[in-house]
Order: structure tokens, then C-alpha cells, then sequence
């Protein structure tokens, strides 16, 4: 019995199909037309042993798709499929075969050939043969009617995102995937027969022939490598290989290659590279301290250099070390309250450092997410010397203020007697009251100096005007001044040579520890003045037999304001402070030892002897 072939025809839109429709007719079948790619593929599905005409004149691309929605049916492979176009070129056959059609006819296809295509067709689907012939205006082909997990394959290969080629033992390519041309510009067909090292940038052949080589002598997977391909257009482009020898699989009889498009991956990583460095140049410079703390343990898991300078401790010791355990009991309050997320901004906390000495620092905390994990993040700025500094404002101010009331009370009570009794006061009083006034008025010289040279020392703006200097005779001239207030003389032993100096900051800090040695001791004490040349310095030491300066003040000499005592020629207790900061801006360095002539102070300071380099 003659079984029936239906024969569907799907004109995709075009007029070209009607030449085709009739010569079907007119081979004794009638085509049920198909007025969409979705009704086509059901008709299909329906009869599996169908033959179904695609018009390709409007769109080859909707025809190798409908070619391929029709393999991936169920029994898609039962199917016979035939393309025709009016503009068929070799490279339009091989895509139309590639996507699964059994032959490629001209629009303009006779009568007889459909005949005995269709005559063919019915022996076919009597014998269940594979083959069919069929005759082309132009040539006689002849196809395989695949299986379904052939074109499966063929499916994949043709579709892949990557791309897939197969290679010689030299490197000739046989065969490459649609990939090729979305990622190197080129199509399939133009690399027949090309060799890979053509693709390859030079510096990069030698890695793409190790892994060639290894591929063929392993006959597995070789490492993947990254190499760069040419464009079409001549750029270069990253791509990931793998290569896996089949020599031994008849199918294939090569080495299959399998290239991934890293270009952008590798763009991706540069810039994270990038970021990730200069993000850890901005961690390990930052001049506040930072520190991530793991959320669950509270612990710390790593810190920048500034903040293990805050805590004295080495980043070795920071790992694992609770945030708690570096603040006073009476901080760890509110330093739950950051951990809790209570709080994220605290200012002038106690810290302590690891030689046991209080850091005053201010904190801000915040979260975020890394790699995955909630971390908190503590910024850390320690505000030590701004507090000291605000301490020894408050505190300078406030003794400026009380002393200034001596002088003033002075100078205005002397004033009144001289307007009540100038005209009967006798020459010996006024005589003492000009006295009273000049010693009022050079008291309140040196308030008023000290206090503007702590303001230009604090803000930075304190001049100078550093030259080559003779040293010697300036110490002899202020230890004279200076012995005369006190009615006392120091013993010299000068080394005559020059300084590098401001003379003028020179003799105030000269004058200051003079002043300091008589007045706290009395004009009864012993002082020494020594200037000798320790190269490239020149030493000053002043030294008395006074009780000392308290065990328990010694390291707090110079940075800390002394409250004056009641005496008349007390200053305002801020002379040490103001000679460390002259003499370190002038490039030397001060400090109190234990003198060695009787067990007084002894303070000694360095000036250079020359200038700085340029």
C-alpha cells in the first residue's frame, strides 16, 4: 500500500514560493501551507515522515532557524527538509546543510525534479532507508539523514557561545563553530585550512605550542593558557584555550580546541587589580589608624601600620586581639555601642597603649561586606598632642590671666599715688616707684612675649632668622644680664666657635634656664655655663646645685605649663615648653639630666654648627 507523504510548504513571507507550491501540485500532492514559523513546527511535529519546503528568498536566516526548531523535535530527524533561494552560493548551502536541511533547491526549481524527490521520499518512508538522492538545478547531492543525537551535536557545536574548532597535529585548522566569526571577526569556512599560528600574537606562540604539545603527548586535557588572537579587523583579543587530543576518535581524528573570550574578564581583574593596589596604598599610608574587626568575635583580623603606632603594638600581636582590651573599663561602654551598632561616632576616648601610657583617641565605625562576611571597620585618629595642646591652652591662659593681674594691680596703684602725692613726694620715693614701674613693665614685656611666641609656636608662624654666629660671647652677655636681676654670677667655660642659630631665640632660651636656675633656687646657687663643640653641634649646659627638678616631673619638663609660684619674679611657667620648641626649630634637640656638680639640674641643649643641606 502506497503510504501518503504530506508535504508542508512554509513561503516565509514571500511571493518566490508560488513556482514551488505549483510544482508540487503538479506532482499529484497537496501542500498544506504554513503562515508562520510556529504553525510550521507543528505541522511537523504532527508528521514526523513529512517533507517540508522553506522559501529562503526573503530571509536565509529565518529558514536555517526553522530547519533547526524542526531537528530539535522529538523525531526531528524523521523529517526530510528542503531550502530553496533565489540567491544560493556555496557558503548559503553549507549553512543551510549545517542547520540540518537535506537539500537546497533554486526558487525556480522544476516540476520534475520535485516529482521524483517526492517519488523518492514515499520509497523511503516504505524501506525506512537513510539515504536519499535528489538532483539540484545546478548538482547532484547527496545526504545523510542524521540521527538525532548527531544533529544534537551539530546543534551544539554550530550554536556554542565559545568557540570550538578541531586542529591538525601541525596546527592546520579542519573545522571551526559559528563562535569564531562573534569573536574573531571571521568566518568558519575561511579558516579551513589556516594555521593556528597565524591567529596567535608571536609572543604568545611559543605557550600556545607547549600546550599543543602536551596535548598530543598527554592524549587528555592540557592546562589552559591565555593567549592573544587576531581580529579580523587586526586588534588583538584575550582568549582562553584548552586543548584536548581526539587523534584516536574516528569522528574526529584531530585536536579539539575550546577558546573562551576573556577579553573583558581580563579587563575585569586588571582594573580589580588596580583598585585592590591602590586601595592598599591608601590603607597602609592613611595617617589615621584602621583596623577590621570580625563581627562575630569581636576580634581584630588586620590593621594599617598607623594604627599599630597608635596601640604600640606589631601587626602580628593585632591578629586575634579583642577591640575591648585596648580601652579602660570605663570606655568599654561605649565601645560596645559601636560593636552593637548603637553608636558610630565617639570622641576623646581613652586608649591603651601597649607601654601602659593613656592615648586619647576619637573613633568612627562602620559596616560593610567583604568577600561574602559582615566586617566592621574602625577609623582610629589619635588626638593625644591636640588635647595636650588644648590643655596647655586652657591652662596657659589661664595662668597669663592671673599673673597679668599683679603687674596691672601694680602699675595701677603707682599710677593713683603719683596723681594724689607727685607734688609733696620726696625724689627717694619716686625714685623707687620708677623703679617698681620699670621692673612692672619688663615683667609684663615677657608675659606678653611669651605669650605670643606660644601662639606663633602653635600655629607654625613662629620666625626665624638663622645665620652664622659666634656663640661665645652671646653666652657671656646673657649670663651678665641675667646674673645681674638676681645679683648673682655664673661660672663660664666657653669653647670659642660659630653656631648656625637665630641669635635672638638663642638668647631667649639661653635667658630662660638662667632665669629658671636662680629663681626657683636662689640667687645663693651655683651655675655653671658650659659651651663646647660636639660636632656637628655645639653643646650648651647649664647646671646648678639646687635640690633638682622631682623625680616624677622629669619627663614632663618640657611639655607641660608649670603653675608659677608667688614669687615677684616668677614668670608664667611655660619657659621650658618654649625653649624645646625654639630649639628644636632652630634643628637641635634639649634635655634635664641630674647634674654632675652637686647633684642639681642640669639642662643642655645643641644648636648646628651649619647649615642643613640644600
Amino acid at each position: 500500500m502506497r503510504p501518503t507523504i504530506g508535504v508542508v510548504v512554509w513561503p516565509n513571507g514571500s511571493d518566490a514560493s508560488a513556482p514551488l507550491v505549483a510544482a508540487v501540485r503538479e506532482a499529484g500532492f497537496a501542500p498544506r501551507i504554513a503562515t508562520g514559523l510556529d504553525e510550521l513546527v507543528d505541522l511537523s511535529s504532527r508528521d514526523p515522515d513529512g517533507i517540508v519546503l522553506i522559501c529562503a528568498a526573503r530571509s536565509l536566516t529565518d529558514a536555517l532557524v526553522a530547519c533547526r526548531r524542526i531537528r530539535e523535535l522529538a523525531d526531528g530527524a524523521r523529517s526530510t527538509i528542503c531550502v530553496t533561494s533565489s540567491t544560493r552560493s556555496g557558503d548559503d548551502e553549507a549553512d543551510a546543510i549545517e542547520a540540518g536541511a537535506d537539500a537546497v533547491w533554486s526558487a525556480a526549481v522544476r516540476t520534475s525534479v520535485v516529482r521524483a524527490f517526492l517519488a523518492r521520499a514515499e520509497r523511503r518512508a516504505r524501506s525506512g532507508g537513510d539515504v536519499i538522492r535528489h538532483r539540484s538545478t545546478r548538482r547532484t547531492s547527496r545526504v545523510r539523514v542524521t540521527s538525532r543525537a548527531e544533529r544534537q551535536f551539530r546543534a551544539l557545536f554550530d550554536n556554542a557561545l565559545d568557540i570550538v574548532s578541531v586542529v591538525g597535529e601541525s596546527g592546520e585548522i579542519r573545522v571551526a563553530n559559528r563562535a569564531v566569526q562573534t569573536t574573531l571577526g571571521r568566518r568558519p569556512a575561511e579558516l579551513v585550512g589556516v594555521s593556528l599560528w597565524e591567529l596567535i600574537h608571536p609572543d604568545d606562540a611559543r605557550l600556545a605550542h607547549e600546550m599543543l604539545r602536551e596535548a598530543l603527548a598527554d592524549r587528555g586535557v592540557a592546562s589552559p593558557i591565555t593567549v592573544r588572537a587576531r581580529h579580523n579587523d587586526g586588534t588583538w583579543v584575550d582568549v582562553e584555550i584548552t586543548a584536548q587530543s581526539l587523534l584516536d576518535d574516528p569522528s574526529v581524528g584531530g585536536v579539539l580546541l575550546h577558546a573562551r573570550d576573556v577579553t573583558e574578564r581580563m579587563w575585569v581583574g586588571a582594573a580589580l587589580q588596580e583598585s585592590e593596589r591602590r586601595f592598599r596604598e591608601v590603607f597602609e599610608n592613611m595617617l589615621d589608624g584602621v583596623v577590621q574587626i570580625d563581627e562575630a568575635t569581636q576580634s581584630l583580623v588586620q590593621a594599617n601600620p598607623a594604627f599599630c603606632r597608635i596601640v604600640g603594638r606589631d601587626r602580628r600581636d593585632i591578629f586575634g586581639l579583642a577591640l575591648l582590651e585596648l580601652f579602660p573599663k570605663e570606655e568599654r561602654a561605649t565601645i560596645d555601642e559601636h560593636l552593637s551598632g548603637a553608636r558610630r561616632v565617639s570622641d576623646g576616648l581613652r586608649l591603651r597603649h601597649e607601654d601602659g601610657s593613656i592615648r586619647y583617641v576619637d573613633v568612627g565605625t562602620s559596616r560593610m561586606e567583604l568577600s561574602g562576611a559582615r566586617t566592621l571597620i574602625a577609623v582610629v585618629r589619635d588626638v593625644t598632642a591636640r588635647r595636650e595642646t588644648e590643655r596647655t591652652r586652657e591652662l596657659f591662659l589661664a595662668v597669663v590671666a592671673h599673673e597679668l593681674r599683679t603687674p596691672v594691680a601694680v602699675l595701677r596703684n603707682g599710677v593713683d599715688i603719683f596723681k594724689s602725692k607727685l607734688a609733696t613726694m620726696p625724689a627717694a620715693d619716686r625714685d623707687v616707684l620708677v623703679t617698681v614701674f620699670d621692673e612692672e613693665v619688663d615683667r609684663l614685656t615677657r608675659l606678653v612675649g611669651d605669650a605670643l611666641d606660644v601662639g606663633a609656636i602653635q600655629a607654625g608662624s613662629l620666625p626665624l632668622h638663622r645665620h652664622r654666629v659666634a656663640l661665645a660671647p652671646i653666652v657671656s652677655s646673657v649670663a651678665a644680664r641675667i646674673g645681674l636681676q638676681f645679683k648673682a654670677t655664673a661660672t663660664l667655660s666657653l669653647e670659642a666657635t660659630d653656631g648656625f642659630v637665630d641669635p635672638l631665640r638663642f638668647e631667649q632660651v639661653l635667658a630662660n634656664l638662667l632665669d629658671n636656675a636662680w629663681r626657683h633656687c636662689g640667687p645663693a646657687t651655683k651655675v655653671a655655663v658650659t659651651l663646647a663643640v660636639e660636632a656637628p653641634f655645639a653643646r650648651v649646659s647649664v647646671e646648678d646645685d639646687g635640690p633638682g627638678f622631682p623625680r616624677e616631673l622629669r619627663d614632663d619638663l618640657f611639655e607641660r605649663v608649670f603653675v608659677p609660684n608667688e614669687s615677684p619674679t616668677s614668670g608664667i611657667g611655660i619657659g621650658l615648653w618654649i625653649a624645646k620648641r625654639l630649639v628644636e626649630s632652630m634643628g637641635g634637640a634639649i634635655r634635664a639630666d641630674v647634674s654632675e656638680r652637686g647633684g642639681g639640674a642640669c639642662v643642655t641643649f645643641t644648636v648646628p654648627l651649619e647649615p642643613p643641606p640644600a
